[in-house]
């Protein structure tokens, strides 16, 4: 009986074991790694939102003090300025992931030995709890292979070594942590702008769209592109804050800038002044007091947009990707051009005459979607009565995308009309010219099958 037990009760205790491995190991190890890696942070369940207060201080600089003041932080010292709250959270964050990795004495240390007695560095900061005591952690020497640096935090004798990178991400200058936005302004808020750099003035009209204007001409706006223009207007960030005074030559003394009307009447007006050097960055203020902001080179552009550049101009309204077929009636035919699989080609197929060259079919779609527009003309006088050409944009299952109507030739441009942006104009008198003949005219060969001749495909 006893032989029968035997192999089941070793296979039990080998359940047993594997239960106590997995449970110890696999289970509990992670936990237990965890919990002492945990036991060396130096300030557990420290975060920015518990902190009202941060005092930094390092040798050969001066001492940034940051608060708290009405739930946002502000540097009080060495200059009274808005602080960079992503900076000072990363700092936070920076300390509360600090860890004591050695202990190198646990009481009774000669301070002098690691530099302590004179710190290198410290950190000061103070909970947002009333009567909560401060923390604070000194910064000794660097230890011996470079990567680390002594330690102690006030009010506990071990002296431990941290990590090199805890010290400088932690013992930053103000000019780090200072606030770099050059205001404080949402976008969707904007609802005109007046460009003294540009000469022209944005603004919505009643319907609530965007309207350019210069001394010489009024143009409905783009959209998208004004919007996305006032949003790279309302993130300016400088590169550095030269001047917290405004005072020093920074060309601003009868520069011109932009001034921007919010929906609340309040008004805010940025002056750029002088550049850095061609090709670099430009000094700006706002209302012509307070700080001086030194905004990078690639922010030139978004002060200096010019009219054109957010003018409506285009002649037609589609998108090149959306076109499935064209058709192109002329006095003498039409020509039916159709997408398959990314592939343009006549329908039916037409043979080239000799001579001609290979229909560009991607390049036709894209000037006439870009085509701009020269001046705009009286839609009542100056519409086709007899088109000289129809161009029709068809899209996916037939819709209609854009109905483009061409009439006759004049000195400045080619009289074009579109269904889509109800306007009449004189657009550019080449628009056609890269077409075959008019139809008929090339009516002699003409060939069915597959034996469609084509430009290179364009997916």
């Amino acid at each position: 009986m006893n032989g029968r037990r035997g192999p089941w009760l070793a296979l039990g205790a080998a359940a047993a074991l594997a239960l106590v491995y997995w449970g110890w190991v696999m289970k509990l190890k992670p936990r237990r790694e965890k919990a002492a890696e945990d036991a060396k942070l130096l300030f557990q369940g420290l975060d920015a939102g518990s902190t009202r207060e941060i005092l930094l201080r390092k040798k050969g600089s001066l001492d940034v003090l940051l608060r708290k003041v009405d739930g946002q932080w502000r540097l009080i010292t060495p200059t009274a300025a808005p602080a960079d709250a992503i900076a000072v959270s990363n700092l936070v964050s920076q300390l509360a992931q600090a860890k004591r990795n050695e202990i190198v004495v646990d009481k009774g240390a000669d301070l002098r030995d690691f530099g302590l007695d004179q710190p290198s560095g410290e950190v000061t900061f103070k909970p947002a709890s009333p009567g909560a005591k401060a923390s604070v952690l000194f910064f000794g020497l660097n230890s011996p292979a470079g990567d680390q640096a002594y330690a102690l935090v006030d009010g506990r004798p071990e002296v431990f070594l941290t990590y090199l990178s805890v010290k400088d991400s932690v013992l930053k200058d103000a000019s780090e942590l200072r606030d770099k936005a050059v205001w404080n302004l949402n976008s969707q808020d904007i609802e005109a702008v007046r460009s003294e750099l540009g000469k022209f003035d944005v603004a919505r009209n009643r319907t609530g769209q965007w309207q350019v204007a210069t001394a010489t001409r009024h143009e409905p706006g783009k959209g998208p592109i004004i919007d996305a223009w006032l949003g790279e207007l309302s993130r300016l960030r400088a590169d550095s804050v030269p001047s917290e005074t405004g005072q020093g030559d920074f060309g601003l003394k009868g520069a011109e800038g932009l001034r921007l009307t919010l929906k609340n009447g309040a008004q805010f007006t940025l002056i750029e002044g002088g550049k850095v050097k061609p090709g670099a960055g430009v000094y700006v203020q706002q209302a012509g007091q307070g700080p001086v902001f030194l905004l990078p080179a690639y922010a030139v552009s978004t002060l200096e947009k010019s009219a054109q550049d957010l003018m409506d101009l285009n002649v037609f309204s589609f998108d090149t990707g959306s076109v499935k077929r064209v058709e192109i009636a002329r006095p003498l035919g039409t020509l039916v051009a159709v997408n398959t699989a990314g592939a343009w080609a006549w329908e039916p197929a037409r043979m080239a005459k000799p001579g001609e060259k290979p229909f560009d079919f991607t390049g036709f779609l894209s000037s006439m979607a870009n085509a701009q527009l020269i001046s705009r003309l009286d839609a009542q006088k100056d519409n086709p009565l007899t088109p000289t050409a129809t161009v029709t944009f068809f899209g996916d299952n037939g819709v209609l995308l854009e109905k483009a109507v061409f009439g006759a030739r004049r000195p400045q441009g080619l009289v074009a009309s579109s269904a889509m942006k109800t306007q009449t104009v004189l657009a550019a008198e080449n628009l056609l010219d890269s077409l075959p003949p008019d139809a008929a005219a090339a009516a002699a060969v003409l060939v069915s099958g597959p034996k469609t001749l084509t430009a290179t495909a364009h997916p």
